[in-house]
């Protein structure tokens, strides 16, 4: 015989110990209801402390049976709620058995009786209600063996004739998952913890399942083994309670037909490709990918000629979604703009002190405070990133700075100068906001006598203070300003002096020169001449004797000139002169006519003193501490005048005028050799520091600059090859006092035989740097020589060589190398300033486009005429020789 391991074998069973028993009714009295599923309902009821044994209840539709022993009290089963009215039950023959059970021992801590579990839905998803061939007490029987038998697989559960210390016990059912049934419907949720502890109160039982598909063959095996652990989803019947909070219509919970239809709806819905929601929604599109799409291929050479005729296809333009106005990129810009916000709201205090409404002095000490904390660099890089310094400057804008309050405008111009220390930050400033043409409207009202922060870094008197509208009370304010200028805020050095003119030019010179227009220059040129109108009078005081600038005191200010500030104005009106403003061709014709009156003035003469005085401070040893300052202002005194004098007969002519001008630039030339030759030898011996790098570099500066201005003398004028033949300067002279308008040292000879000299130190030399300044001195001594015997019997006999036709080879040669130089450079720098011109750059080869024709070009090209005539100019004098 074939042994089987069926779970029918392994079933215990007990046998009724009462004699009074009946006999299970039979399927034939049992009425059953067509087409109903019977409904089964098992409860199980705990006895009092002294019984030990538990009672199981087990009712249908049609009747009920009860195994229990003699005299237990039971508890009445929970009613059977149903929406369908149901015929009145006929009561069966009671059949009772006496069941062995399995029960846990009660918890000490809880010794009251738990409510029973409901188990009716088990039951509906076992029962078959189309098999008439069991009865249905067979089924019922079956059933609440299979429910018993499963509660002897949990280790947990004991044996019913265990009981507790106590003598009370509380019965307990483990349930195991029920088999797969269902094609569409997940695990039952009978076993699971969720299931268990909703169990303990009594719910309505479940709808008969329409939308369920036929059950499936049993399998052998009931303990389906799951792989999910302890939390699994179920798909489960809701109630109708629950269906609007669900977002189902209540209805549709009314209707099975319905919710089949809706279920067989969802089945086969045709839901939406990762493809297409992907593209739906941009995802590829984005910014963030890490590895977005590669441009597109630029075409290969040879396909260059053949698409000149098609239009460029611009780049497509990325739509953003409804209410996206500004896309985020990374986490990055998150966190900033997060930081942005945070610091927005720490100053949000400030800009409250700053409203138009409020007091003046809560106005001023709130802008006070918005400058000493930009000092800060940790707090100015985050107003950097939050774009506080647009805000801020509006705000102060609104309080009344720039209006003509002394303390408010002193604050808004070094508010203009603190911003200037990051030039992006000034651009993006003064393209938003009226920055320039504020700013040369307070430089235009500003002089010696009226400036706040000049009168106390000058120690003006009382006096001097009151005159110019300054309070005791803006004193202190203004004072404390000034402090922290030089102290705190890291732009001028010690020895500067602050004044709100220089705090206002340190920020105009930063600004983009395209900002400024024809309407600037008249407040440019006034406070340009307000300081050099002081210089002449300087330098005669110290041929005589006196310093240079007047001793600090209380009317010192009105004497002392600000070199800083004078370097800042000429790189202004540099950068005017040489086209880089905004000036149309309809405004050049004003320009000339401004620059026109500004020569008649003697602006010619006051700069010249400024390049004489600046010249002195480069050798007196008392004022050591402006000698860099000085060294960049000349520097651009030089460029200036070499604006202005170019192919300018009438600016030349006025130059020439003045006594200083010749020997000045004689000596510029001179002293700049001395001071170059000094350093390299320092370097030559490895004594040099970066600080004598850059000297030398400076002094090759000022030489090229002068010499530019001398060959533009020459050039214009034929006065020039006069004076600079008839002016003696000693080469060694030191740079007396009484040398100032002529050198009177007893060794001086002709500027001519100095010139040489310089010239023989550069043609030894093989520096490539050197080679282009012998060049350049090659082609002033062919125009030195044009036209003027006497210079050329002068420059002839200082020139090096064994007689004058290898003397002239020798400067041929070197004009030459020079004016095939300066024609290269020339046409780079032209093909620079004029990109494209609507040609298109595919069609050339060469990284430059051809120039367009523009006044720049022409002056090129008029320059390498004038090279390439002194070229012809010395070849006809050494084939004559």
């Amino acid at each position: 015989m074939q042994r089987t391991y069926s779970r029918k074998r392994n079933q215990r069973r007990s046998y009724p110990t009462e004699a009074g028993l009946e006999e299970p009714p039979s399927p034939e009295n049992t009425p059953v209801r067509p087409r109903k599923r019977q409904k089964i309902e098992v409860e199980v009821v705990t006895p009092h402390e002294t019984s030990h044994t538990g009672v199981v209840t087990v009712r249908n539709g049609s009747g009920s049976r009860t195994t229990s022993p003699p005299n237990a009290p039971t508890r009445a089963p929970t009613p059977i709620l149903s929406t369908e009215p149901s015929p009145p039950p006929v009561t069966p023959p009671k059949h009772t058995r006496a069941v062995t059970t399995s029960v846990v021992e009660p918890s000490p801590r809880s010794p009251s009786r738990k409510p029973a579990k409901d188990l009716s839905d088990i039951f509906s998803e076992f029962g078959a209600p189309s098999s008439a061939s069991r009865s249905s007490s067979k089924a019922h029987i079956g059933v609440a063996r299979r429910m018993l038998a499963r509660s002897r697989t949990e280790s947990s559960v004991i044996s019913i004739s265990s009981t507790s210390e106590h003598g009370s016990v509380e019965p307990s059912f483990v349930y195991d998952t029920p088999q797969k049934l269902r094609a569409f419907v997940s695990e039952s949720v009978v076993g699971s913890p969720s299931s268990r502890a909703q169990s303990q109160s009594p719910s309505k039982p479940k709808a008969n399942d329409v939308s369920s598909p036929p059950v499936r063959p049993s399998l052998t095996n009931t303990n389906v083994r799951t792989y999910a652990g302890k939390s699994r989803s179920f798909l489960v019947a809701l109630p109708q309670s629950q269906a609007a909070s669900m977002g189902m219509d209540a209805s549709l919970a009314d209707n099975p037909n319905a919710m089949l239809v809706d279920s067989q709806e969802d089945d086969f819905e045709i839901r939406e490709s990762y493809t297409e929601l992907r593209q739906r929604w941009g995802v590829d599109a984005s910014e963030d990918d890490p590895r977005p799409p590669s441009p597109q291929a630029s075409p290969s050479p040879k396909r260059k000629g053949k698409m000149k005729g098609l239009p460029k296809q611009s780049e497509p333009t990325r739509m953003l979604p409804n209410g996206m106005m500004n896309d985020l990129k990374s986490i990055t810009e998150l966190r900033s703009k997060g930081e942005s916000r945070r610091f927005l709201d720490e100053v949000g205090y400030l800009f409250e002190g700053l409203e138009p409404k409020g007091g003046l002095g809560v106005r001023r000490s709130s802008a006070l405070e918005i400058v000493t904390k930009l000092c800060d660099v940790d707090f100015a890089r985050r107003a950097k990133a939050a774009d506080f310094l647009g805000r801020a400057w509006e705000v102060l804008r609104e309080a009344g700075a720039g209006d003509g309050d002394k303390v408010l405008d002193s604050i808004l111009a070094f508010y203009a100068a603190l911003v200037a220390r990051d030039p992006t930050d000034l651009l993006d400033l003064a393209s938003k906001s009226d920055f320039t043409s504020a700013l040369h409207r307070m430089l235009a009202s500003l002089e010696h006598s009226n400036d706040p922060l000049w009168l106390l870094s000058t120690s003006a008197g009382t006096g001097e203070l009151k005159a110019a509208g300054v309070s005791k009370a803006e004193v202190t304010l203004l004072g404390g300003l000034q402090r922290l200028v030089r102290k705190k805020s890291g732009i001028f050095d010690e020895g500067d002096t602050i004044s709100n003119r220089l705090l206002i030019s340190q920020a105009l010179v930063i600004v983009s020169p395209t900002a400024h227009t024809l309407s600037h220059l008249p407040s440019l040129v006034q406070s340009l001449t307000s300081e050099l109108n002081l210089l002449p009078s300087r330098i005669d005081a110290y041929s005589s004797g006196l310093s240079l600038f007047p001793p600090p005191g209380p009317s010192c200010y009105m004497d002392t000139p600000s070199i800083l500030h004078l370097d800042n104005c000429l790189r202004l009106l540099d950068s005017c002169l040489l086209g880089s403003w905004a000036i149309s061709g309809e405004e050049a014709g004003a320009q000339a006519q401004k620059l026109d009156a500004l020569r008649d003035e003697g602006f010619a003469k006051t700069i010249m003193a400024l390049c004489v005085s600046c010249n002195i401070i480069l050798q007196d040893g008392g004022l050591e501490e402006h000698r860099a300052t000085a060294a960049r202002c000349v520097e651009s005194s030089l460029r200036v005048l070499i604006n202005l004098t170019h192919e300018d007969m009438s600016w030349c002519r006025a130059l020439l005028e003045d006594d200083l001008s010749m020997p000045a630039i004689v000596h510029l030339i001179i002293m700049a050799q001395r001071q170059r030759r000094i350093a390299e030898k320092q370097v030559e011996a490895d004594e040099a520091d970066d600080d004598e790098l850059d000297s030398a570099a400076r002094c090759l500066d000022r030489l090229c600059l002068a010499l530019g201005l001398l060959t533009n003398l020459v050039q214009a004028t034929p006065e020039g090859r006069h004076v600079i033949g008839n002016t003696l300067v000693d080469f060694d002279c030191p740079g007396h006092r009484r040398c100032l308008r002529g050198c009177t040292c007893p060794s001086r000879v002709g500027a001519l035989a100095c010139l040489a000299r310089i010239y023989t130190h550069y043609s030894k030399s093989q520096i490539e740097v050197d080679t282009v300044v012998r060049g350049h001195m090659a082609v002033l001594f062919g125009l030195l020589m044009e036209r003027s015997p006497a210079n050329q019997h002068t420059l002839l006999n200082a020139l090096p060589g064994p007689d004058n036709r290898s003397k002239l080879g020798t400067l041929l040669q070197h004009a030459q190398d020079f004016t095939l130089f300066y024609v290269a450079l020339s046409r780079k720098m032209a093909e620079t300033r004029n990109p494209g011109d609507g040609a298109d750059e595919e069609e050339d080869d060469s990284p430059f486009v051809q120039p367009s024709a523009s006044g720049s070009v022409l002056r090129d090209t008029k320059g390498e005429a004038v090279a390439k005539g002194v070229v012809a100019f010395l070849k006809r004098l050494r084939d004559d020789s």
